[in-house]
C-alpha cells in the first residue's frame, strides 16, 4: 500500500467515508516491518484522525452497527497492549501507544474497549467474537464463553493449546468459524495487521462482499494506527487508540453508563464441585436428559482432556488455583504442563451455554436431576466418599 496523500481516500476512510475528509496524520514513523515474520512488508508507521474526522466516522460506525444483524469483533493483539500485553507489530520508538509490560500476561486485566465489547454484546449489538488473542480478557470482561472463538488457541482453556504462526488449526473452532464468516453481516476489525493468517476470512470475507454489494452485507470496520493491506476495502477506516475509539461509540451507542469496569466480571461460584448437564466425554447432554454430572475440580481430582484440541485425550490432575481460575496438571505428548481453566468456565459450564467441556473427570459421578441437589450437598458427599 502507498503511504501517501496519492492513495485513495477509501485507504485512508473506507469506501463510505467522505472524500472531503483530511488525510489521518503520521504521528509515529518507523523503517521497520509491522509483521515481516508473516510476510507482511507495510511500515509500521501509526496514523492519527483528526478529532472532527474521528467523532464523524463514529457516527457512522454505530449507525452501521445498529443495522447490522450478525456483527462480529474480530480481534489482534493491538486490542489488549494497554493492558500490559505486548504486541508484535508496534515497531515505531515513539509509538503512541506506550505501556508497561506487566510481569504475568495471565495477571493482564481487560482494557477499557474490552469492557464495552462486553456490553454490545449483552446489549445484542455483537454476536460473536473471533479471537486471535489467547488472552481471556474479553471473558474477563464479560464476554461469554460460549460466544468466542478462540481460533488460535487459549490460556484460559486446557483443551486448546496455543497454534503457532504455520500451525493446524483446531479442526471445531475452524468449522465454527467459517459457520460464523458465512453469517457475517458486519466486522469489527480491531488491532490487527491482518498479516495473512487463516483466521482474517472473519474479515476479509465480509469486505469483499461489501465491495461486490452482496445483498445485507455492510462489509468491515478497521481500527488500527498502522495501515493494513485490507483498508481500501473497508467500509470505515478509523486511525486512532482503540480505547478512544470505544469511548466515543458507547457514547453513541448510549450504552456508557452500562459498561461494567470490573477487573473480572464474571460470577464467581463458591466450591470445588458443580452439578453440571455433560456427559463423561464433556458433551452438553440432550434436553430431556435427567442425567447430570458432578464436575469436581478438587486438588488432586484425576482429569481427561475433552475439548477437541491437540492434547484431547490425555490425563492430567487438578493441582492448584491462581487466584479465581483452576490449575491442571497435564501429561501431553512432549512434556508434561501445566494449563488454566478460566473461572468464567463453571459458571458456563452450570448453565449448560457452553457445547462441549474442556476437562472431565477420569471416573465422573452422575445425579438424576429430579433429586434436587445443588453444590453444596455435591461438594459434601464426594469429600464423605473420597473420605472413606
Amino acid at each position: 500500500m502507498e503511504e501517501d496523500s496519492s492513495s485513495s481516500f477509501e485507504q485512508w476512510h473506507g469506501f463510505k467515508g467522505d472524500a472531503s475528509w483530511p488525510l489521518p496524520r503520521l504521528v509515529a514513523a518507523s523503517d521497520s516491518s509491522n509483521r515481516s515474520d508473516q510476510g507482511n512488508h507495510i511500515k509500521a508507521n501509526e496514523y492519527q484522525d483528526t478529532e472532527e474526522v474521528l467523532t464523524a466516522k463514529i457516527k457512522i460506525i454505530a449507525t452501521l452497527i445498529k443495522q447490522a444483524k450478525f456483527c462480529t469483533a474480530y480481534t489482534g493483539a493491538g486490542l489488549s497492549k494497554t493492558s500490559g500485553i505486548p504486541d508484535y507489530a508496534t515497531k515505531a520508538e515513539n509509538s503512541i501507544v506506550k505501556v508497561p509490560k506487566i510481569k504475568s500476561s495471565l495477571d493482564a486485566l481487560p482494557t477499557y474497549a474490552h469492557h464495552v465489547i462486553a456490553t454490545m454484546h449483552r446489549e445484542g449489538f455483537i454476536k460473536h467474537y473471533v479471537q486471535q488473542n489467547h488472552d481471556g480478557l474479553p471473558q474477563k470482561a464479560g464476554f461469554p464463553q460460549e460466544h468466542i472463538n478462540e481460533i488460535h488457541g487459549a490460556w484460559f482453556d486446557p483443551s486448546n493449546p496455543v497454534i503457532m504462526f504455520g500451525g493446524t488449526l483446531r479442526g471445531d473452532l475452524f468449522d465454527w468459524m467459517a459457520d460464523i464468516e458465512d453469517k457475517i453481516d458486519l466486522c469489527l476489525c480491531l488491532g490487527t495487521s491482518l498479516s495473512g493468517m487463516n483466521a482474517d476470512r472473519t474479515a476479509r470475507t465480509p469486505a469483499k462482499k461489501s465491495i461486490k454489494k452482496k445483498k445485507g452485507i455492510i462489509g468491515t470496520v478497521i481500527v488500527n494506527l498502522q495501515q493494513t493491506n485490507l483498508d481500501a476495502k473497508s467500509v470505515i477506516r478509523v486511525w486512532e487508540k482503540l480505547d478512544r475509539v470505544f469511548e466515543l461509540l458507547a457514547e453513541e451507542l448510549n450504552i456508557k453508563d452500562k459498561v461494567e469496569l470490573k477487573g473480572l466480571n464474571v460470577p464467581i461460584h463458591k466450591g470445588t464441585v458443580f452439578i453440571v448437564p455433560y456427559d463423561q466425554e464433556g458433551n452438553r447432554v440432550e434436553d430431556g436428559d435427567k442425567r447430570r454430572m458432578k464436575w469436581n475440580l478438587s486438588s488432586g481430582q484425576e482429569m481427561k482432556v475433552v475439548g477437541g484440541g491437540q492434547n484431547h485425550g490425555c490425563s492430567g490432575m487438578m493441582v492448584d488455583k491462581r487466584d479465581e481460575h483452576y490449575v491442571v496438571r497435564i501429561e501431553e505428548k512432549r512434556e508434561t504442563v501445566r494449563r488454566l481453566l478460566g473461572v468464567w468456565w463453571i459458571d458456563a459450564a452450570i448453565k449448560g451455554t457452553v457445547p462441549k467441556l474442556p476437562v472431565v473427570n477420569v471416573n465422573p459421578v452422575f445425579v438424576d436431576v429430579d433429586q434436587g441437589m445443588d453444590e453444596d450437598d455435591a461438594e459434601e458427599e464426594v469429600t464423605h466418599k473420597n473420605n472413606k
